[in-house]
């Protein structure tokens, strides 16, 4: 049976290259308005996480379900796509990551439509699943895109707009999905995908070039691919359900079992397949790894952060979710405007220096906010927590784009779709875990939510800081041409 699977896969791989049909690539299409075919796919990929949640109340009124089931409207999106994106990555390296892009798309428009005609809640959920697995191939797919079209004097600015496109899709789902749930019903922010699905589909199936058709097409190592899929889904349910089964429960405790025995048989299983999954090697990459750790850091302060504020906000400062949602805004906002200036800068003077005073500047703006603590029965000014939020949106922007150009441009050209895989995977595993610390801490502290939100911003100092110390292992500026994993 997986023998069969895996011949129909091919099969499926090697004619969605037809998918936009009887068209061809004009290869002569300037490299930036090719960056501008591919992130359309990135920005409707961020839209339909960020859209979800707004609309969740009105799905669990229409099919009578309680939250503790609504939620997974939410979580299978995110957790399809965040394991399944090495998988992805790795089929874009051997198969053509054009291929694997128009696919998922294609996949992802599909699952958008099934959505929005929901006729049942396990018939939504399943069409969720399934626009989480169409959005996998496309992060990897667009990172290798980027590295293909941009020579690395260049490429931090690309990347700058791919943080801008990503940003964007955050800032705008929940304005956009409360004004089509409230005038158009929930059904409206599903379907609202499939036509800039379309869009992205002719501008790509038109505008990106065709892949190298002498790219390797055999030896797929099934072992590794599994094993690391299995882990990273296990990571994904232990941080999302270990709160609500108790992380000492069997449930949680077994899910780790599953995580370490998956991570124990993956190692072993690349040590010893030609070619593996994932050279081993990959990680003994200094600025790869620093890579991985600066993101992570990063994601974790800006995830928990945006579950946190709402929530300090309306608890312990009194105002209403309307206006609670205005003073988050702009740390997201100013993230998205700053990121394609970091990119620009990255190029000119290095990743290394723009990611030191990017997660820098984020810990100093988490000790002011410290520094805000009102007395007993006062509210924080809203000038001042919006001064404190953008100076941290300002910092987390300086990092996002110029560490991601990194992790493009530090690996060989036939690693790219696996490695930035396993970075984004990494990105979105961190951000789930600084969701759940960040909320635990809120509950567990017993002086309450606004001692809570205090400890929660100590977090994002140290956190910070743990970031300055890892950005030291990313290439400067002189050395960005010369990194890269020696072939073997």
């Amino acid at each position: 049976m997986p023998s069969f699977i895996w011949s129909q896969l091919k099969r499926t791989i090697n004619d969605s290259a037809a998918i936009p049909v009887h068209m061809t690539a004009h290869t002569s299409a300037s490299p930036w308005v090719i960056l501008a075919a591919v992130l359309s796919g990135t920005f409707v990929g961020t839209l339909g996480n960020s859209v979800a949640n707004v609309a969740l109340p009105a799905v669990m009124a229409e099919f009578n379900v309680p939250l503790s089931s609504g939620v997974w409207v939410v979580t299978l999106y995110t957790l399809f796509f965040a394991v399944l994106m090495p998988v992805c990555g790795y089929l874009g390296d051997r198969y053509g990551q054009r291929r694997l892009y128009l696919l998922g798309v294609t996949l992802l428009a599909v699952a958008a439509l099934s959505s929005g005609l929901s006729p049942s809640f396990p018939w939504l959920l399943g069409s969720r699943a399934l626009m989480g697995v169409g959005v996998a191939p496309t992060l990897p797919a667009v990172m290798a895109i980027i590295a293909r079209t941009f020579s690395a004097e260049q490429r931090g600015r690309a990347i700058g707009f791919w943080a801008l496109a990503n940003s964007a899709g955050h800032a705008l789902g929940p304005p956009l999905s409360g004004f089509l749930t409230q005038h158009l019903g929930w059904r409206a922010v599903f379907l609202v995908a499939l036509p800039v699905c379309l869009l992205t589909l002719f501008l790509v199936g038109w505008l990106v070039p065709g892949d190298d058709p002498r790219r390797k097409t055999g030896g797929f190592d099934v072992g590794g691919a599994t094993t690391l899929t299995l882990a990273a889904l296990g990571i994904m349910l232990a941080l999302t359900q270990g709160a609500r089964w108790g992380w000492l429960s069997p449930g949680s405790l077994g899910l780790w079992g599953v995580v370490l025995a998956a991570l124990v048989a993956f190692v072993a299983i690349e040590r010893r397949v030609k070619p593996p999954f994932i050279e081993l090697g990959l990680f003994a990459n200094r600025h790869y790894t620093a890579a991985i750790a600066v993101i992570g850091a990063q994601i974790f302060c800006l995830f928990g952060l945006l579950l946190a504020l709402p929530v300090f906000l309306i608890k312990a400062q009194g105002w209403n979710s309307g206006a609670a949602g205005l003073l988050v805004f702009p740390l997201p906002l100013t993230m998205a405007v700053v990121s394609p200036l970091a990119g620009r800068l990255a190029d000119a003077r290095g990743s290394r220096l723009m990611c030191t005073v990017g997660m820098g500047l984020a810990g100093l703006a988490g000790l002011a906010l410290l520094g805000l603590r009102p007395a007993s029965g006062q509210s924080i000014p809203w000038w001042s927590l919006v001064a404190g939020l953008t100076a941290m949106g300002v910092g987390m922007g300086l990092t996002q784009s110029p560490v991601a150009a990194v992790a493009t441009q530090v690996v060989r050209q036939e690693q790219l779709g696996v490695a930035t895989g396993i970075f984004h995977m990494g990105r979105f595993l961190s951000g789930t875990l600084g969701s759940t610390v960040f909320g635990l801490i809120l509950q567990a502290d017993g002086d309450g939510v606004a001692a809570g939100f205090q400890h929660d911003l100590l977090l994002v100092v140290g956190m910070a800081g743990l970031a300055l110390l890892a950005a030291r292992a990313l290439p400067g500026r002189w050395e960005r041409d010369r990194v890269g994993i020696p072939a073997k």
